[in-house]
């Protein structure tokens, strides 16, 4: 799965906001869903293709674009940095890092490492982000039922049935995910306490730190972020390119793993 570039032009999820009033400007809205490679944060190149269109207060159509690709980030493409790489926990050097644009994906990369038995069902997240990304899904995954376990079906499910805002209720209503631990201000991280010996998922966006989030202590709250990576069994970051300027999000994303 995203091993191809793909596009949306239905209205549907990720491609429905504003939708009517997208397409008397622009004829025919739609966005791009690139492909996935192992690679390094410091040879990521911006994409021209529109990732997330929505209409601003003027009936405007506003267009973001985001990386040429989704990365996955493993220990090798880490250990640049043997300080930070020597001084985290082992899991880190093994658990999977997964970068990408819109929220939504995280529910696909979430089942795949259910399926490759790097995760375990009913495990807790933690979700670092100024939203708590639990809108209501009409859309269930049922669990026990054989497409539940198929990658095809979760991936179709991920692109064509959630959106950046409601991609978590399906992963708790087919006992994917068992507590979510939401952090969405800087106090909640300073101040939150992670049972350093239970099984998490990380799940992060990077709006999170936009300005207008008022982080007064970056420094002290990237170095919580890298201790919960260290703790986590995986790691997704979405960099919400509607939410966050994407150059903001690269500088943010090498301070993350100090590049």
């Amino acid at each position: 799965m995203y091993d191809k570039w793909f596009r949306i032009t239905e209205n549907i999820w990720n491609n429905s906001f504003s939708y009517d009033v997208r397409k008397i400007k622009k004829s025919e809205p739609k966005i791009y869903v690139t492909d996935l490679i192992e690679w390094t944060i410091d040879n990521i190149q911006i994409w021209n293709k529109i990732v997330f269109e929505e209409v601003d207060s003027k009936s405007e159509v506003q267009s973001f674009v985001w990386l040429k690709n989704f990365i996955k980030l493993s220990s090798w493409a880490l250990a640049k940095d043997i300080n930070l790489y020597s001084s985290l926990h082992s899991e880190w050097q093994s658990a999977p890092i997964y970068i990408f644009d819109n929220h939504n994906h995280a529910l696909f990369f979430r089942y795949q490492e259910l399926l490759n038995w790097n995760i375990a069902k009913w495990i807790n997240l933690i979700h670092l982000d100024q939203h708590t990304d639990m809108n209501d899904n009409l859309n269930v995954i049922a669990r026990e039922a054989k497409q539940s376990y198929s990658l095809e079906y979760i991936f179709h499910f991920t692109n064509y049935k959630c959106n950046v805002g409601n991609f978590i209720q399906p992963a708790i209503q087919s006992w994917l995910i068992s507590k979510v631990i939401q952090i969405n201000t800087e106090y909640s991280l300073l101040n939150k306490s992670i049972n350093k010996d239970s099984k998490i998922i990380l799940d992060i966006d990077l709006d999170f730190r936009h300005p207008q989030m008022w982080i007064e202590k970056y420094t002290q709250t990237i170095e919580i972020t890298k201790n919960l990576i260290s703790q986590a069994s995986s790691v997704t970051i979405a960099t919400s390119p509607y939410f966050l300027d994407q150059t903001l999000a690269i500088k943010i994303l090498k301070d993350i793993f100090s590049i």
